[in-house]
């Protein structure tokens, strides 16, 4: 070997040792500025430096929701709300706050707060319960209350509100719009097949009311949010439940007899503690927390911490599930097979993950879809991981169909689950065109030859043909839930028939294993794949950088204020049917979709 070819391997040898090195290191020094940006949010208790004897400002706005999505404009055309508070937020909010010692209080702000599920409301309220029992207090403030805000501010040490509000306690209904006649009037034909005597999804398209079977079934729902409702509020404030139910179905009276003074009878009644108006408020919250200039606090925004990944050991993944079950790749707000069959598909191939938690809020929807997603739950059990069901409002027909055979599930005792059962439904305008002048003509090699042809209806052997599609799938749905929950197919085929129930009446029938909230399964997960020592991590499709524009413009300019959304503006009840009927995709037309979820207010 000669000295120039020696000296020429001996350059390349320490090349690549240096280029090893240099990788080596900066490898290093990306993983130790990770570290201790972990440390240093591990160690800080939020965004903003927190006084001593702070409070905690808890203002959750618009809707409390499982996942935030990207949010639509046109929501607000189908009375939906633009703005949107993770519920997750909000309990780790408090859980944070309750052994904060910096913290010393909670001024809880319901004044814009939206639209919230029984469910939600009652994990919050545990939240808010477990806040003072650490000694802490809470002062709930609004210049009016509706039924959910004041379901909240119960829960307080002391309740204000303005000399002029009121506090407006309705119970519970469910009323949908019945477009029968109208598309009598139209010559619409809705063609529609199905199996569950109380699957009473297509009733509006195909009745000009609710029928007796929906009625039973939604009565005994709404009838049993009421009896929660009226019994923790009553507890919550010292009164008595007949008290509670007196005041929300005698208003009219009593606030005729308290000479239309609103806020005077809800002070009189025990409802409410103090009437401030804003400048007594101020200075009542500034004594409190001892500012000398000012409320002393901290808000929810600033003080929740940021979602960080886990660097090392092992984690339960949780699953947000969170709209409509449609196929193919969807954004947050429907649930996308694919995009679901992914994240699993990831899960299956990470050593760090040791159980899953799939947090499901949906009212079901493609039949098709449901299933995908079930049969890739299925082999990531089949993996050796287990799979944990969390239930939040509402996990009902196809959100039910993907729980079906999951190692356990969870429902608070006011979800609202089960349904279980499906329907097609085609329409058609055959006659509506015939009425103008317009016929439809042609030659086919066979009946099926556009048998679903939406200008020439169905024909009866594609009728036939559907219907025998939707009937094996019932067949299947009871078989999944039997072998799934360990029940009879007679037991199961006794609580199907598209059915709801809430949470506490399901876990009786055998269709949900355990009460509870996200949490509680979680730490069962964890138990069930034996892991002491865990961290928690959300996995979900990240917004696109449209929808994160779309968010802060949309916050950023105040839109979804308001307590409530707009209910039936420019139409729209009718709108948002339309807009989820014309959102369903499933490829035989097949779908495992709740009649009434969560429609509950």
């Amino acid at each position: 070997m000669s000295i120039a070819s020696f000296f020429g391997r001996l350059y390349s040898w320490v090349s690549r040792a240096f280029a090893f090195a240099r990788v080596t290191l900066a490898n290093l020094l990306v993983i130790l500025v990770v570290v201790l940006l972990v440390m240093i949010f591990a160690s800080g208790t939020g965004r903003v430096e927190v006084a001593d004897a702070s409070a905690l400002l808890l203002d959750p706005g618009g809707a409390i929701v499982e996942q935030a999505g990207g949010q639509d404009p046109l929501a607000l055309l189908s009375g939906g709300a633009l703005r949107e508070t993770p519920l997750k937020d909000v309990l780790s909010a408090i859980d944070k706050a309750r052994t904060d010692d910096r913290i010393d209080s909670l001024v809880l702000d319901v004044s814009s707060l939206g639209s919230v599920a029984p469910a939600q409301l009652e994990v919050i309220g545990d939240a808010l319960e477990a806040f003072r029992v650490d000694g802490k207090t809470i002062v709930a403030k609004s210049d009016f209350y509706d039924r959910d805000q004041y379901y909240l501010a119960s829960f307080a040490d002391e309740v204000i509100m303005h000399p002029l509000g009121e506090v407006m306690i309705t119970g519970y209904g469910t009323f949908r719009s019945y477009y029968a006649g109208l598309l009598d009037k139209l010559k619409v034909n809705i063609h529609v097949f199905r199996v569950g005597t109380y699957k009473a999804f297509v009733e509006p398209y195909t009745r000009g009311g609710m029928s007796d079977e929906a009625k039973q079934a939604n009565r005994t729902i709404v009838d049993g949010l009421w009896n929660t409702f009226v019994e923790r509020v009553a507890g919550n404030r010292g009164l008595e439940p007949a008290d509670v139910i007196a005041y929300a179905n005698r208003y009219d009276e009593l606030l005729r007899d308290a000479g239309g003074d609103s806020a005077r009878l809800a002070l009189d009644y025990g409802l409410i503690d103090k009437l401030l108006d804003p400048e007594a408020l101020a200075d009542h919250l500034k004594g409190m927390t001892g500012g000398a200039d000012a409320f002393t606090h901290v808000a929810l925004g600033d003080y929740v911490d940021p979602d960080l990944p886990p660097l090392f050991g092992k984690s339960v993944a949780v699953i947000p599930l969170t709209g409509t079950i449609l196929t193919g790749d969807m954004p947050r707000g429907y649930i996308g097979a694919d995009t679901v069959a992914s994240l699993l598909a990831d899960i299956r191939d990470d050593p760090r993950v040791g159980a899953v938690v799939l947090r499901i809020d949906s009212g079901g929807g493609s039949a098709f879809a449901s299933e995908l997603i079930r049969a890739e739950v299925a082999r990531v059990q089949a993996g050796g991981i287990p799979v944990v069901v969390s239930m939040a409002g509402t996990a009902a027909s196809g959100g039910y169909w993907i729980a079906a055979t999951a190692d356990e599930i969870w429902a608070a005792p006011t979800t609202v689950t089960g349904s279980i059962g499906i329907f097609a439904i085609v329409p058609t305008f055959e006659d509506a065109l015939d009425e103008v002048g317009v016929r439809r003509d042609g030659v086919a090699t066979g009946p099926f030859v556009g048998a679903l042809d939406p200008m020439a209806g169905v024909g009866e052997a594609m009728a036939r043909a559907l219907q025998s599609n939707v009937e094996y799938g019932y067949r299947r749905f009871i078989d999944l839930v039997a072998r799934g929950r360990g029940l009879a197919h007679e037991d199961v085929e006794s609580i199907a028939q598209g059915r709801v129930w809430l949470g506490a009446s399901a876990k009786e029938h055998g269709l949900v294993d355990k009460l509870g909230h996200l949490d509680d399964a979680i730490a069962s997960a964890a138990s069930l794949a034996g892991l002491d020592d865990y961290q928690v991590r959300y996995m979900e499709e990240p917004l696109s950088p449209q929808e994160i524009l779309m968010r802060q413009f949309l916050d950023g300019v105040g839109f979804g204020e308001s307590s409530r959304p707009l209910h039936g503006a420019l139409g729209g009840a009718l709108f948002g049917e339309l807009k989820d009927l014309g959102a369903l995709n499933d490829p035989q037309h097949i779908y495992a979709l709740c009649e009434a979820c969560p429609g509950y207010y």
